[in-house]
């Protein structure tokens, strides 16, 4: 696989297209500070789903600073550019600087490429009150990638969106991974393959639409050096994005969800219902690991009238997590018993299904340097709580010139198979978070933040946080 050729290639391509259609995009900026006073900790629902832009460790000041270039649906040209920087400056117990958004991306109709790193997330579920989607969730910092993929439905049957599909493919570095089992101690380079399909069955003016699809994630690299006669990388790569078995085992650590949900648009209410069921290791294809998935309701008001300053609900979702049953608690090769699936943990890749210390995907499977120090832990992986069961309530409302967001999280922790809590350990998480326009900037946007958790599992945290921030576009 030649890697750097490729990249050049679509270097140019994406360049060559922002340079001769650089007038087909819209300017944007945005601009934010927040300031948060913790007890502790920061509290979960504080810094979780944030793209690792938020510091862990209690008190902080936080500065976000974006400028993109975004399509212009008005536009009919075929091709179009688009592009983003993000950087985060933090000041904290430890400081930070780094960018999320660092990208390029060219757009040829529906189709689209783009190099870099950019806020993503994978798979079907709300996108701003959910808990996090189970593979690919909000949580961690982007990494830098090539994809190509259709960002929006694309009809099938032309001028008709009564059946839409849309895909993505993509290659990523993840840097140098410590390794658990092997001939060496660590790599150097580290990668992510990822792929997605999906298919949507009715059209945005149908009263009900049905959606379908999968997505599919491995973590994979240095098996030339892990293993006595490894896969070269050509042919590793080859084995990653089929997940054909290699020695008893599949080359890197895979990890995905199959999706199904189902939209219905009425004339005051949409109402939403997902369902993300993991499949890791041929768990699923036998059922041992049906239980395992998260389970979506979301209710969401279809017109808000800005003019209308009485309270209103906007947008109400409940969410059901379960993952300890993981195929049980048998894992027999030989007799074809794959259990004990250890999500987002990794027997090679020590920092299992993470990146920059920080869940790939749900963060309610979270690293172990998170927990109280009275909890029992496995230095050897990320982390020591996988089997859980948690439900999830967010609420919007507005009032006045007031939008409020509520997110409530209590879950029980059950350790992992191989080293279980002695007893579930119970923990609730809270944040609620108001909002209103205000006159500095020509009409800038000021918040406050009450944050808290209380359990067994976090210390107990609790903070305010006060934040400030801009957008707009720069024509």
């Amino acid at each position: 696989m030649r890697k750097i050729p490729i990249l050049k290639f679509l270097l140019f391509f994406v360049l060559s297209i922002g340079i001769n259609y650089a007038q087909d995009s819209t300017l944007t900026y945005s601009f934010s500070l927040l300031a948060s006073g913790a007890n502790n900790n920061t509290p979960y629902w504080l810094q979780s789903n944030q793209y690792g832009a938020i510091p862990k460790n209690g008190s902080f000041v936080s500065g976000q600073y974006g400028i993109h270039k975004i399509y212009n649906p008005g536009n009919p040209r075929l091709f179009q550019w688009s592009g983003g920087a993000e950087l985060i400056t933090n000041a904290s117990k430890f400081s930070s600087v780094f960018f999320t958004d660092l990208y390029l991306a060219g757009k040829a109709g529906p189709l689209e490429i783009s190099i870099g790193q950019r806020r993503e997330s994978m798979g079907i579920t709300d996108s701003t009150l959910t808990s996090g989607s189970l593979a690919m969730s909000q949580n961690a910092r982007p990494y830098p990638k090539i994809q190509i993929s259709t960002p929006n439905f694309v009809n099938i049957i032309p001028l008709n969106d009564i059946i839409s599909f849309k895909f993505s493919y993509s290659d990523g570095l993840l840097g140098s991974s410590h390794i658990n089992y092997g001939n060496v101690s660590q790599i150097p380079d580290t990668y992510m393959h990822q792929k997605s399909l999906y298919l949507r069955l009715g059209g945005l003016s149908h009263k009900i639409s049905l959606y379908a699809g999968f997505n599919h994630q491995a973590m994979w690299g240095g098996e030339e050096k892990i293993f006595t006669g490894g896969l070269k990388t050509p042919e590793a790569y080859k084995y990653v994005i089929l997940g054909k078995p290699w020695a008893g085992s599949r080359v890197g650590n895979h990890f995905g969800t199959i999706d199904m949900a189902a939209e219905w648009r009425g004339n005051v209410w949409n109402v939403f219902f997902y369902r993300q069921s993991i499949y890791e290791d041929g768990s699923l294809a036998k059922l041992t690991n049906i239980a395992d998935g998260l389970n979506g309701l979301r209710i969401r008001r279809k017109y808000i009238d800005k003019k209308d300053l009485s309270f209103k609900l906007n947008s109400i979702l409940a969410e059901f997590v379960y993952t300890k049953e993981q195929g049980g608690n048998t894992f027999d090769f030989d007799k074809g018993i794959f259990g004990r699936d250890n999500y987002f943990n990794h027997y090679i890749y020590a920092q299992g299904w993470s990146y920059k210390g920080r869940a790939l995907g749900t963060p309610l499977i979270g690293p172990q340097n998170m927990y109280r120090d009275n909890i029992i832990r496995d230095n050897a992986n990320f982390t020591a709580n996988n089997r859980i069961i948690a439900f999830h309530l967010g609420l919007k409302a507005s009032w006045k010139k007031v939008d409020l967001l509520f997110k409530g999280t209590f879950s029980q922790n059950f350790g992992t198979y191989n080293l279980p809590f002695p007893s579930a350990l119970n923990q609730t998480s809270l944040i609620i978070r108001a909002e209103r326009p205000i006159s500095i900037w020509n009409k800038s946007l000021l918040s406050i933040s009450l944050a808290a958790d209380k359990g067994k599992l976090y210390t107990n945290n609790s903070a305010l946080t006060i934040g400030w921030r801009k957008v707009g576009f720069l024509h």
